[in-house]
């Protein structure tokens, strides 16, 4: 609550006190009051009807400010998950070329197994990136940082590193 309040007093007319009572009236957003109105910010105790018109106007300026940031911060994830499935090919190529007779065996279907579901969570973790984003982006960094260390391991190292990343993704998705 402590940080609704502070976003709200961002702007001029919305003190500490003032703040606390558009919070408890379901105002807790730029968006919220820039929609709320005139008549409905009268409602709320304490507001100055000369400083509505500001007010109202204030949050829709901040609100939008807020939206062009989300959109910008959602098309950095959307780049970072194309980004991760071409590593995730990269590592497909390498334990190709790197254990091609191990991958006839159990241990083959296990990682190729595996290598399917990491690129099928990454396909429903960017279908979730616009609702989620502040999970999305550490789910991404963190399956990011377990893909960089498979280039030295051997056949089952990738194979746990493939599985360690599949679930920071899954944990986006929950």
């Amino acid at each position: 609550m402590k940080g609704t309040m502070k976003e709200l007093q961002k702007i001029k007319g919305i003190g500490e006190i003032l703040a606390r009572r558009f919070v408890e009236a379901g105002y807790d957003t730029h968006g919220k009051i820039a929609e709320a109105g005139e008549e409905a910010l009268k409602a709320i105790k304490g507001t100055n009807p000369r400083a509505i018109s500001s007010i109202i106007s204030q949050a829709a300026d901040l609100a939008d400010e807020v939206g062009k940031v989300r959109a910008k911060r959602v098309e950095e994830l959307k780049a970072a998950a194309a980004t991760l499935k071409g590593q995730v090919e990269g590592v497909a190529r390498s334990v190709r070329d790197r254990f091609a007779d191990e991958l006839q065996g159990k241990q083959g279907r296990k990682i190729e197994k595996e290598l399917l579901k990491v690129m099928a969570a990454l396909e429903r973790v960017e279908g979730k990136i616009g609702k989620r984003v502040k999970r999305a982006g550490k789910g991404l960094a963190k399956a990011e940082a377990r893909l960089a260390g498979l280039a030295e391991q051997g056949a089952k190292g990738v194979g746990k590193g493939l599985k360690k990343a599949r679930k920071s993704l899954k944990r986006v998705l929950s």
